[in-house]
């Protein structure tokens, strides 16, 4: 029983982390509605993490707290269909759970 007991707290702690997500910085100069990653040259995106966050919320100079993701490196798809943004920005280093897309990498996408 005590076990359980010492086990509880650890396990909401895990649980609040969990639930707080990826923090990204968007200075890359393009407005992002969408973003899907895949591990770094593994062609696999997923879905949507930003499914859920509002139309602009991630426009360049914002930020905002998406889906979780673990600390990698990785390609992210990013799109914003009314403004004709789709392209791949890849190699986006993951860390602490944040990331800060930058105006090199979003010259890549246009």
């Amino acid at each position: 029983m005590k076990r359980v007991l010492f086990a509880l707290p650890l396990m909401v702690m895990a649980s609040s982390a969990f639930a707080a997500g990826l923090t990204v910085t968007n200075h890359s100069g393009l407005p992002i509605d969408e973003l899907t990653v895949s591990a770094a040259g593994a062609n696999a995106f997923g879905a949507n993490l930003m499914d859920g966050i509002k139309e602009g919320a991630l426009d360049d100079g914002k930020t905002v707290t998406i889906a979780e993701l673990a600390d990698g490196t990785y390609d992210f798809k990013i799109s914003a269909p009314d403004e004709g943004v789709l392209c791949t920005i890849k190699d986006v280093k993951v860390a602490g759970a944040k990331v800060e897309l930058t105006p090199e990498q979003g010259k890549s996408c246009k």
